[in-house]
C-alpha cells in the first residue's frame, strides 16, 4: 500500500469515534429504555481496533465482543445456543455455533456493480480464536464463550480488496449463513465485488437463512410492516437509542466521510450495522419459538397455512382452532393483535378447512359469525346450507338476495345471481336479473 493511503488511513482511524458502547449515551425516555450495548473488551478508541493483513492488503475490522448472558431486548444472546436441530425445517441439521450473521451498509440501495459494501458486519459465537493462531491450526471450542461482532470497514475503496479477503477467510470457517433480507441484496452485492475483486465467491456454497421470509410467513396479519425495525420494536422488545440512524441516509453519509474524513455520522452507522447483526441472533430465536410453540393468533394461522400446503388437514384445523383460542385467551405479547380481520381470516380459512371434509355442520357457525359482518362467501355458504340441507327454500332465497347487495366481487356476484335465479324457479316465482 503506498505511504500517503496508509498514512491517511491512521488519521481517519484517530479521528475521536469510539469502539464498543462505553461512549453510548442512554436517550431520555423513560420507558422502555433503550437496549444498552456493553464496552468492548478489546476497545481501543478508534474507529476500527483491528488491522488484518491479508494477501491482498489490510482490512480494517471494529471488533466487538458480548458475553453469552448479554440481553438484546428481552432475551439473552445465549438463548440462540439451545434451538434443536430442527428448529428450522428448511435447514437441516441447524447449529447455531457454525452460524454466521450478516448485514452490509452500502453505496447505494439498488445494487449493481457500482455499488459497494463499506461496513459489512457479521457476527458468530467464537468457536474459533481468530488472533492467536493461524486458520490451519485453529481448533473448535465445542462451547462458546462469547458472541463476537466483527464490523469490516472501508475507510477508502481503494483498499476494497484486502476487506473482501479478510471477509472471506471468516465466511469460510462458518456453515451457515443468516440474513435479513439477503438473498435479495446482501448476499447477490458480496457475490459481485468478490467477482469483481477476483476472489472465488463462498457465499453460495453455504446454507443460507434469510429471516426475511418466515417473518413474512409469521407476522403477515399481526404486523403492518415486517421490516427489522418493526420486529424489534413489537416482538424482541428492542430499543435503539438518538444514536442510531435512519437506513436510507446511510450511503449519503459515507460519501460525506470521503469527501470530508469527518467519522461522527460515521458511528452511528456502524451502531445501526451492530443493532441489526444482534436483532438477526434474537429473532432467530423467536423465529424458532414461534414455528415449535406459536402463541399468538397469527403465529398459530401461519402454522395452519403451512399445514394445508403440505395437505395435512387435521393439522391445519387443529392449529385453525388453536389461533382462535389464543386470541380470546389474551395470549398477545405486545402487539395489537386482536382485530376482526385476524379473526375473520381464520373465521373464513376454518371454515373452508371443514367444508373440504364435508363437514358442514361444523363450519355453519363460522359461517354464521362472518355472515354477521357482511361477509359475501359466508352469506352463499348459508343460502347454500338452507336450500341443500335445511331445504328451506325462501330462506335460502334470502340470504341470495343479502349477498348479491353486498358482494363487489364480479365473478362471486355472477355466482350469486345464477343461484338466486335458480332458487326463484324452484320457488316458481318471476326471476329477476
Amino acid at each position: 500500500m503506498h505511504n500517503d493511503l496508509r498514512d491517511r488511513l491512521k488519521r481517519l482511524g484517530k479521528r475521536g469515534v469510539h469502539t464498543g458502547g462505553a461512549h453510548l449515551k442512554t436517550a431520555p425516555i423513560s420507558s422502555p429504555a433503550p437496549t444498552p450495548i456493553p464496552a468492548s473488551q478489546s476497545a481501543t478508541g478508534a474507529l476500527w481496533n483491528l488491522e488484518l493483513p491479508t494477501p491482498l492488503g489490510p482490512a480494517f475490522v471494529r471488533r466487538t465482543r458480548f458475553p453469552l448472558d448479554y440481553r438484546h431486548g428481552d432475551r439473552p444472546l445465549s438463548l440462540a445456543l439451545t434451538l434443536p436441530p430442527s428448529a428450522f425445517g428448511d435447514v437441516p441439521g441447524f447449529d447455531m455455533r457454525h452460524a454466521l450473521f450478516l448485514d452490509t451498509e452500502t453505496t447505494g440501495l439498488s445494487g449493481g456493480a457500482g455499488t459497494l459494501a463499506f461496513l459489512v458486519g457479521v457476527g458468530y459465537f467464537d468457536l474459533f480464536d481468530l488472533d492467536d493462531a493461524p486458520s490451519t491450526q485453529k481448533s473448535p471450542i465445542q462451547t462458546p464463550s462469547s458472541f463476537v461482532v466483527d464490523q469490516f470497514f472501508l475507510p477508502d475503496p481503494a483498499v476494497e480488496a484486502g476487506m473482501l479477503c479478510a471477509l472471506d477467510q471468516l465466511i469460510a470457517q462458518k456453515s451457515i449463513l443468516v440474513t435479513f433480507n439477503g438473498r435479495g441484496f446482501d448476499a447477490p452485492l458480496l457475490e459481485t465485488r468478490f467477482a469483481l475483486a477476483r476472489i472465488p465467491p463462498v457465499l453460495s456454497e453455504k446454507t443460507h437463512l434469510d429471516l426475511l421470509r418466515p417473518s413474512r410467513r409469521l407476522w403477515r396479519y399481526a404486523l403492518a410492516s415486517r421490516s427489522l425495525a418493526s420486529i424489534e420494536y413489537h416482538l424482541l422488545d428492542v430499543r435503539r437509542d438518538q444514536q442510531d440512524i435512519a437506513g436510507f441516509l446511510i450511503p449519503e453519509l459515507y460519501r460525506q466521510y470521503l469527501q470530508t474524513g469527518r467519522a461522527d455520522d460515521i458511528d452511528r452507522v456502524m451502531y445501526h450495522n451492530l443493532f441489526d447483526v444482534l436483532s438477526m441472533v434474537a429473532l432467530s430465536q423467536r423465529i424458532a419459538e414461534a414455528l415449535t410453540r406459536p402463541s399468538t393468533p397469527a403465529e398459530h394461522l401461519s402454522c395452519a397455512l403451512a399445514c394445508e400446503r403440505e395437505g395435512d388437514i387435521a393439522g391445519a384445523e387443529s392449529a385453525y382452532r388453536a389461533a382462535l383460542q389464543a386470541e380470546t385467551s389474551g395470549t398477545l405479547r405486545n402487539i395489537a393483535l386482536r382485530n376482526i380481520a385476524l379473526r375473520n381470516i381464520v373465521l373464513r380459512r376454518l371454515a373452508r378447512c371443514l367444508k373440504r371434509q364435508h363437514r358442514h355442520a361444523d363450519a355453519l357457525p363460522y359461517w354464521q359469525e362472518l355472515s354477521e359482518q357482511d361477509d359475501a362467501e359466508a352469506i352463499v355458504e348459508l343460502a347454500k346450507h338452507y336450500e341443500w340441507h335445511a331445504v328451506d327454500l325462501p330462506a335460502a332465497l334470502a340470504a341470495c338476495q343479502r349477498a348479491l347487495a353486498v358482494c363487489h366481487q364480479p365473478a362471486l356476484r355472477d355466482a350469486i345471481q345464477h343461484r338466486l335465479i335458480r332458487l326463484q324457479r324452484k320457488l316458481g316465482r318471476p326471476t329477476i336479473r
